[in-house]
């Protein structure tokens, strides 16, 4: 059984209806397993779901920071790794961003999985910003916790606009522009 296959399903159905909303069952059919295949190698909806954010594709929206980048380019990584996935992918980006966003109910499922996401999202980006004070490619005069829950927002907002209305919203362009403005309020001169 390839796990691949069974996490491309995955993204496929979460896309389409939600974690939530989505089976085993349906996500071991997508995949062109029985159900007792899936079962078997994995036991519950949950280590689909363990599986899927364990891949390796999906891992890449949250690598460690670039090595030789400035702190601002670090800060500001999260918008180029999303357009590279929406190029590469959509219903890879359109699951993870399904997902956070059926994490605002507090008894969702994948809420506890996804907050951890989003942490380690916001602690990518305070690092980036903290490093690029110190590199002299953030401003020195930055309040990095305001920063932070711009950027963050900023992205959710770009994020939730594609879900929404994904037919009349060109995300590269938003994403690009969300760039271009956080380095221009927050960067050094000569910051690009």
């Amino acid at each position: 059984m390839s796990n691949r296959r069974l996490v491309e399903a995955a993204a496929e159905l979460i896309a389409e209806k939600g974690w939530e909303a989505t089976t085993a069952a349906e996500i071991g059919r997508r995949a062109g397993y029985s159900r007792a295949m899936v079962h078997a190698r994995y036991g519950s909806k949950d280590a689909i779901l363990e599986a899927f954010l364990q891949d390796g594709y999906v891992q890449r929206l949250l690598p460690g920071p670039e090595p030789g980048a400035t702190g601002m380019e670090n800060a500001v990584a999260h918008l180029h790794r999303i357009e590279e996935m929406h190029a590469q992918d959509p219903d890879f980006l359109r699951a993870m961003f399904a997902m956070t966003f059926e994490a605002v109910k507090t008894t969702s499922p994948v809420r506890t999985v996804m907050q951890t996401w989003f942490e380690r999202g916001v602690e990518a980006v305070e690092a980036g910003l903290r490093a690029g004070v110190a590199d002299r490619s953030v401003r020195p005069d930055v309040d990095v916790d305001r920063a932070v829950n711009d950027i963050s927002a900023s992205i959710f907002g770009i994020a939730f606009h594609w879900i929404v209305m994904s037919e009349r919203y060109d995300l590269a362009r938003e994403l690009d522009f969300a760039r271009t403005r956080i380095i221009a309020d927050y960067g050094s001169r000569g910051t690009r």
